[in-house]
């Protein structure tokens, strides 16, 4: 589709051109005057024909506009995204076209990008479900989590839960430091301070021991990483790749289907993921103060799973064969992944679930609506951002009708304009409908986990939003587990000390210019 839409646009603008072609060099002839006294000199008329050219300009302009409109309203319309957007583009073409042409060409989906999307056709076939899940009703989630992203149950696991900066950079580097074969390392965001500088450091000494150190980021979130620092890396023998480079990613940082994964695989045998980038203002370093984050390790089974997730990622990018790579479990001369011992460790039964455009299911959503739909007790959810979308925001609702115990947390700071508003306006049907709404205090909570009654819970990078459960590439794990879903109940209640309960007797007073922000922040926030 894209392919026929540059052809056309391209004629179109080629025929543009051409029109003005004989006006352009009747100007330049009867503009510029050579004698060989004084050279080149602008020729007295030149004001007038200027002023003709402008007038010729303009009358086409109005055309080129309205025909770029109409092009790339069928494209959007042939898109099959989200029929709230493609709504939304539709009007705002329609009704202020100039505007709307250029705001689609400066944070409309990338023609590199349109591209690369190819890469990841989702299957419109079904994976065979070969584990063996049984009829505990915790395994439903889990059943269909499979039957529609092939995310297989791993049984024998070990997860360590961090709850900040501190514990998780501390872990990582500790990690990093006892690498012997591989380091694979992918982040949303990367930045060049201090935190940055060190794992950096680290990464070069591995690579000069010997290790084989891949670093995958993404290339809009880390828009402000100086090239310095990926030159230095390079020059230490750490490979490095951007993943799907845009066009003008300083305004297009909320845009397009972004890698927002984070994941370390050290060796096979340990791994990282969870709410964290790379930078100091995770250490509550930057302008929002504290940073209240949770990231995990890994060690078992879930190890090998969120492997095959970053060699997909860097196969696509680096050119090979992906789905030969990851069902090999092997990438160039990293090898094979290395048996590991696993008996000692407990049965806890968990899956590691990507989710992004080669995912026509949209599998994290689904994971999350089928955890609210079958609680029977409670639904405890912490997100920075609160906008799920109509299908996740009803299932929140009918379960609190219900008598089900469900609770929101989100921060009360914001780091992104519209989503914040976008949020915010979500919150008065959440509070109607019985939903218990908390605004974290102590500077911003950016964990991501939703717990269902006393068996299962979610943590990852996914944010319970529209961008980040249909558009962006994500990646959580579904745990099956009382003892991990009581540590998490715990901490919720530990943030709930250091939040405000909302009260919809309080919220209704808010002051109006606050509603339309909200409204236009739902409106925007979840469809650009």
């Amino acid at each position: 589709m894209w392919k026929t839409t540059k052809i056309v646009l391209f004629m179109v603008l080629a025929a543009f051109i051409a029109g003005l072609m004989p006006t352009i060099i009747d100007l330049a002839d009867r503009t510029v005057i050579y004698s060989v006294k004084e050279g080149l000199s602008l020729h007295p008329q030149f004001t007038a024909y200027l002023s003709s050219f402008f007038h010729t300009a303009k009358n086409y302009t109005w055309h080129i506009v309205i025909a770029y409109a109409f092009i790339i309203g069928i494209v959007i319309f042939m898109e099959g995204q989200n029929p709230d957007r493609t709504i939304l583009w539709l009007l705002t073409l329609l009704l202020v076209p100039v505007m709307g042409v250029i705001v689609y060409m400066i944070i409309g989906p990338d023609l590199k990008n349109m591209k690369n999307r190819k890469l990841f056709k989702p299957s419109k076939g079904l994976p065979t479900d070969k584990t063996p899940f049984t009829e505990d009703k915790r395994f439903l989630t889990g059943k269909a989590i499979h039957t529609t992203s092939g995310a297989d149950l791993t049984i024998r696991n070990r997860v360590d839960v961090l709850i900040n900066g501190e514990e998780t950079f501390d872990s990582i580097k500790s990690e990093l430091r006892k690498a012997k074969k591989f380091i694979h390392m992918q982040y949303y965001i990367i930045k060049d301070d201090g935190i940055g500088r060190e794992i950096r450091d680290i990464l070069k000494e591995a690579a000069s021991a010997g290790v084989k150190v891949r670093v995958l980021y993404d290339a809009v979130g880390s828009w402000k990483l100086r090239r310095e620092y990926i030159e230095i890396l390079k020059k230490a023998g750490v490979e490095c790749h951007s993943f799907m480079p845009v066009s003008f990613p300083m305004f297009r940082r909320k845009m397009n289907f972004r890698n927002h994964r984070k994941i370390i695989v050290i060796d096979g045998v340990v791994a990282f993921t969870g709410g964290l980038n790379i930078g100091d203002e995770y250490l509550g370093k930057g302008h929002l103060g504290h940073w209240r984050d949770t990231h995990v390790r890994l060690k078992g089974e879930s190890v090998g799973e969120l492997h095959k997730i970053f060699l997909y990622d860097w196969c696509m990018r680096s050119g090979e064969d992906p789905e030969k790579v990851c069902g090999n479990v092997s990438c160039d001369d990293c090898g094979d992944i290395p048996a590991q011992d696993i008996c000692d460790l407990q049965v806890l039964p968990l899956q590691v679930v990507a989710s992004g455009i080669d995912n026509g299911w949209h599998s994290i959503a689904m994971g999350y609506f089928s955890m609210i739909s079958r609680a029977r007790e409670r639904v405890w959810i912490t997100s920075p951002y609160i906008v799920p979308g109509p299908i996740l925001m009803n299932a929140m609702t009918t379960a609190a009708l219900a008598g089900v115990d469900v609770r929101v947390m989100m921060p009360a700071q914001k780091d992104h304009f519209l989503v914040f508003w976008g949020s915010r306006g979500n919150v008065e049907q959440l509070l109607m409908a019985g939903v218990r709404v908390y605004q974290y205090k102590k500077g911003f909570i950016h964990t991501k986990t939703v717990l269902a009654d006393d068996d299962i819970s979610s943590v990852g990078t996914c944010n319970m939003d529209v961008r980040s459960l249909e558009i962006n590439f994500e990646v959580q794990l579904f745990i099956y587990d009382k003892e991990l879903n009581s540590k998490f109940a715990e901490q919720f209640i530990s943030d709930t000390g250091e939040s405000v309960e909302l009260t919809l007797y309080e919220w209704e007073k808010r002051p109006t210019w606050q509603k339309i922000l909200e409204s236009f922040g739902r409106l925007y926030s979840a469809q650009i």
